[in-house]
């Protein structure tokens, strides 16, 4: 009876924080609306929130009575969904009409957030991949992502691309208006367990949240298409992705990764010799994957070497304009020529750098 009772004043004092998480997420959305969280009579064994008054989301008589447009209440359930899986990483995991109020205006207020999931910018990055390469039919951007998921599990990747491609070639003639998020989720699911890929934590609810969320659309608009809503997301983020500010950011990571990893050699290879003193040392070689791998190691190297001979013409340039006297040309130091050679070295350097990063996320 403790323990029972222990558990119930824990699951209060979280579900109360994580309303007043979601309650910031959308403070600027005034067509979604979260219950405040009064912090002075809440406890340990109390949650005490804002009362609002609506129409339960499962009462669709009384939604039809009110005038309000079922249409545009599964509209906006589903864009606040989405925005919570791929824009704030932090979800409410069981979407079903009783956890939404409708109100006038066809306005919605999410309450009972008991049951959540996070998902990490990294893997949003992921289920945004695995989405993208469906719509365009890029089963090696899907067999990437799916690799991914599998963490240090052997897999037969020749026969994993070949089912990716077969449900590819599936969906190839199908129309987006008519396809079903939910059937492509269970297909996906069938082909990781088929390949004996245990599906992370995170995305089994996140799975199980996008077919509840599809089931909750057509509860109010039979001709609700779920892919309609997600389409535009998919895309703003993709848009987004290649902006030079975040192709820039994702470079300084491949350089920052290539010198930890460069870093890390000494470390590593003084366990090697142990583990090798020690008869524990186990060697295997997949030589496809290693090909693959040297591949990435050389283009780190390239764009890590250009950007470091870049930021040194910089430099040197600067420092080479500011010297006075020398020969001249046409009445101009030939110093200054030679820094401004400089800089155009440079900038055609770092056009070169962001190309190749974006040209290595279209893969």
């Amino acid at each position: 009876q403790l323990r029972r009772s222990l558990e119930r004043e824990l699951d209060l004092a979280v579900e109360a924080r994580n309303t007043e998480r979601f309650a910031r997420n959308f403070a600027s959305d005034l067509d979604v609306l979260v219950p405040r969280v009064y912090w002075e009579w809440t406890s340990s064994s109390m949650n005490v929130q804002e009362h609002i008054e609506g129409i339960r989301g499962d009462d669709l008589e009384a939604i039809d009575k009110a005038g309000l447009d079922r249409k545009a209440l599964a509209a906006r359930g589903v864009d606040t969904m989405l925005k919570m899986i791929l824009v704030d990483g932090f979800f409410q995991a069981d979407p079903h009409p009783g956890n939404v109020m409708c109100l006038p205006g066809n306005r919605i207020v999410l309450i009972d957030f008991g049951m959540v999931g996070r998902l990490s910018a990294a893997r949003r990055s992921q289920i945004i991949d695995l989405l993208a390469g469906f719509v365009h039919h890029d089963e090696e951007t899907m067999l990437e992502v799916l690799l991914d998921w599998r963490g240090n599990d052997a897999v037969n990747e020749a026969r994993l691309a070949a089912d990716l491609g077969e449900l590819a070639l599936d969906y190839s003639d199908a129309q987006l208006k008519d396809l079903r998020i939910g059937a492509l989720l269970h297909r996906v699911s069938a082909i990781l367990r088929e390949h004996s890929i245990v599906l992370p934590a995170d995305l089994a609810l996140l799975f199980k949240a996008l077919i509840t969320l599809e089931g909750f659309g057509r509860q109010y608009d039979p001709e609700f298409r779920l892919v309609d809503r997600v389409e535009p997301f998919l895309n703003r983020a993709m848009a987004e992705r290649y902006q030079p500010v975040e192709a820039l950011r994702r470079g300084q990571a491949t350089v920052s990764e290539f010198l930890g990893l460069v870093a890390s050699v000494p470390r590593d290879l003084a366990r090697l010799v142990k583990d090798a003193r020690h008869g524990r040392m186990r060697v295997e070689l997949d030589l496809k994957r290693l090909d693959s791998f040297g591949v990435r190691v050389h283009s780190a190297v390239d764009r890590a070497t250009i950007g470091i001979m870049t930021a040194s013409l910089v430099v040197g340039s600067s420092i080479v304009m500011t010297v006075a006297g020398g020969p001249t040309l046409f009445g101009v130091s030939l110093l200054t020529y030679c820094g401004f050679a400089g800089y155009l070295v440079a900038f055609v350097n770092s056009l070169w750098i962001i190309l190749s990063i974006w040209r290595s996320g279209r893969r």
